[in-house]
C-alpha cells in the first residue's frame, strides 16, 4: 500500500516540475531567470493557458474514463469509445445551427449536455439488459460514434460559411482554445467532479465483485452507475463544447494505472487523474513542437498514440474471451 502512495505522490510533486519545464518549451525557448517583455506575453496569453488547460482536460477525462469503466465493468469504456464526445460535439454544432450561438456560447455547452446525455441514456437502457455483454457496448459506442459523425457531417453540409467554421472548431480538439476563463471554468468542474468519482472509489471497488455483491453491501448499482454516466457526460460535454473532441486519454490512462497501482480504485482514481493531467501536458508539448512554428492540435497526436493501444487491447480482449460480443 506504502508503494502505491508513492506512486501517487510522485505523479502529484512531478506536475508543477512538467508544467515549468513544457511552459518553457517551443519555437521560442524561454528562460525564466531572464524574462523579458516578449517572453511573458508568451506566457501569460498562450503557453500557461494552454499548459493549464491540458492538465484540466486530461485529468478531466482519464478520472472519467477511470469511473466508466468501474460502473459499467467494461475495461474498453471511455468517453470517446462510448460515443459520448462525438455526441456532445453534434449538440454543439446543432446549437450553432438552430440558434446561431457562438463557438465560446454557455447554450453550446448546453446542447453538447443534452446530446451527451442523451447517448449516455441509450447506453445505459441496453447494458441494463441481461443478454447484452459488456464487451457488446463498445460496439454500440461505435454505432453512436458513426451516427454523430454521420450528423454532423449533414450539419457540415447545410451550414453557411460561419456556422461551418463554428462547427469545424470541434473536429480537432485542440488545448489552444482555452481561455482564462474557460480554465476558470474548468477548475471548478473538473476537481469537483473528479473528487466525487474518488469519493465513490469503495463502491466501485463493490461493483467489480459484481451487483449481488455490491447490493450486499449496500451499494444501489444503478443509481451509482446513473449517477457516474451522468456526471461524466457533464464534463465530457463541458470539456468538448470548449476544446473540441480529444481521444483515448480516457481509454488508455486508466489501464497503464492499474499496472502501476493494481485494480483498488482508491488507488487508481487518483493515480489516474494525475497521470492524465501529465499525459495530455506532455502529449501537447510535443504536438507544439512537431511541426514548429506551426501548431498541430494535440487530438491528432493523441489519436497516432491512441488508435494502437486501443487495437491492442481488443485484440487481449478477444484473445481472453473468444471474441467480442459472443
Amino acid at each position: 500500500m506504502i508503494s502505491r502512495f508513492l506512486w501517487i505522490l510522485t505523479a502529484a510533486l512531478l506536475l508543477p516540475v512538467v508544467f515549468l519545464v513544457c511552459v518553457s518549451l517551443g519555437a521560442v525557448e524561454i528562460s525564466f531567470f531572464d524574462l523579458n517583455h516578449t517572453a511573458k506575453t508568451i506566457l501569460l496569453h498562450s503557453r500557461i493557458p494552454q499548459a493549464l488547460t491540458a492538465i484540466l482536460a486530461g485529468a478531466g477525462l482519464a478520472v472519467t474514463g477511470t469511473s466508466m469503466q468501474a460502473v459499467l465493468r467494461n475495461p474498453l469504456s471511455s468517453p470517446f469509445t462510448l460515443g459520448v464526445s462525438s455526441a456532445a460535439a453534434f449538440g454543439a454544432a446543432l446549437t450553432v445551427i438552430c440558434g446561431g450561438a457562438g463557438t465560446q456560447s454557455i447554450h453550446v455547452t448546453i446542447g453538447a449536455f443534452i446530446s451527451s446525455l442523451a447517448a449516455v441514456l441509450l447506453i445505459l437502457i441496453l447494458s441494463a439488459k441481461r443478454s447484452m455483454r459488456p464487451e457488446t457496448i463498445i460496439l454500440v459506442g461505435v454505432a453512436l460514434s458513426a451516427f454523430y459523425s454521420a450528423g454532423i457531417m449533414l450539419l457540415q453540409y447545410v451550414a453557411d460559411e460561419q456556422q461551418l467554421a463554428s462547427i469545424v472548431y470541434w473536429s480537432f480538439g485542440d488545448t489552444q482554445r482555452g481561455t482564462w476563463p474557460t480554465i476558470a471554468a474548468l477548475s471548478f468542474l473538473v476537481p469537483g467532479i473528479g473528487i466525487w468519482f474518488m469519493l465513490q472509489s469503495w463502491k466501485f471497488n463493490a461493483l467489480s465483485l459484481g451487483e449481488e455483491t455490491a447490493l450486499s453491501l449496500g451499494v444501489r448499482a444503478k443509481r451509482t452507475r446513473l449517477t457516474v454516466m451522468v456526471l461524466g457526460s457533464l464534463l465530457t460535454a463541458g470539456l468538448t463544447a470548449s476544446l473540441g473532441i480529444i481521444g483515448f486519454i480516457g481509454l488508455v490512462v486508466p489501464h497503464f494505472c492499474r499496472l502501476i497501482v493494481g485494480d483498488d480504485y482508491r488507488f487508481v482514481l487518483p493515480m489516474s487523474f494525475f497521470a492524465g493531467a501529465l499525459l495530455l501536458l506532455i502529449s501537447d508539448t510535443a504536438a507544439r513542437m512537431v511541426l514548429a512554428p506551426r501548431l498541430m492540435p494535440v487530438a491528432i497526436l493523441t489519436a497516432f498514440i491512441g488508435a494502437p493501444v486501443f487495437l491492442l487491447m481488443l485484440i487481449q480482449l478477444a484473445n481472453r474471451k473468444g471474441g467480442i460480443g459472443e
